[in-house]
């Protein structure tokens, strides 16, 4: 029986609350150490992580991630500090790292465990019982060495084959895309999500230069805005329109060098 069928029992939805609850505080107790190891800027906010945790069987949320891995010290502590800093501080000397390391292949390596941990993550609307088997994914991942390097040569290869150019620019429409388009050595990616109906811009530079840019107001159902940087950020901005992402796009293309880098 699947953990989304499950929830559908009353006292298996009480026992999957309960979990969760455990989980979010053992989060949120590591959410200032985690930050810290990776270096966050300080408009990212370390509860940031635990909001990643559904807060009951019924409720969703992002889901697991390598940051959540980090903070469960799922990720032997001794390597996490990549996958920390990727979490909410992308980095030029992080992704040249990541290009170093994946040719290495080893399965003990930083960018190893965070590529496998990201296998597990499923940007999006993630239930209680979704979290905790995605949780039991990931530990068959941490006990098996040769399962942690099958599932970050796939992960790699998935974000590699993300993306497209679209107009000489690195494009795609699946999660991972623009960490593909960093690894391939491209100094920025660009992203249509199609459940928010929104486009994103991000890179691994110190910004975008976007600073002085004029985004729309526009707002979503919730009233959060639909516009500008994300949670404040310099180097990872969401568009409202197509029209608003290529007047933003522009921007950029003028701001960071665009001649690809070798690995």
């Amino acid at each position: 029986m699947s953990q989304v069928d499950q929830a559908n029992n009353p006292e298996l939805k009480e026992y999957i609350n309960l979990e969760l609850v455990k989980i979010r505080k053992i989060v949120e107790e590591n959410a200032q150490r985690v930050a810290e190891l990776g270096q966050w800027p300080a408009y990212i906010k370390p509860g940031s992580l635990s909001e990643r945790i559904p807060k009951s069987a019924e409720e969703v949320g992002p889901g697991f991630d390598a940051g959540v891995a980090c903070s469960l010290d799922l990720i032997p502590r001794e390597v996490q500090e990549l996958a920390a800093k990727l979490h909410a501080n992308y980095s030029k000397d992080a992704v040249l790292q990541i290009r170093s390391e994946e040719q290495e292949k080893s399965p003990d390596s930083q960018t190893t465990w965070w590529l496998a941990a990201s296998s597990i993550c499923k940007e999006g609307e993630t239930n209680g019982p979704t979290f905790l088997q995605q949780l039991e994914d990931f530990k068959k991942i941490v006990a098996d060495e040769k399962l942690r390097l099958e599932a970050a040569k796939k992960e790699f290869d998935h974000m590699s084959k993300s993306f497209d150019l679209k107009d000489g620019v690195p494009y795609g429409e699946k999660d991972g895309c623009m960490q593909g388009a960093y690894i391939a050595g491209y100094p920025f990616g660009t992203e249509f999500k199609a459940r928010y109906g929104l486009y994103f811009i991000g890179t691994y530079e110190g910004s975008l230069g976007l600073e002085d840019f004029e985004w729309s107001q526009d707002k979503d159902e919730k009233g959060r805005a639909k516009s500008g940087p994300v949670s404040g950020s310099k180097q990872f901005v969401k568009c409202a329109s197509e029209d608003e992402f290529h007047r933003a796009l522009e921007v950029v293309k003028t701001k960071l060098p665009f001649d690809k880098q070798e690995k």
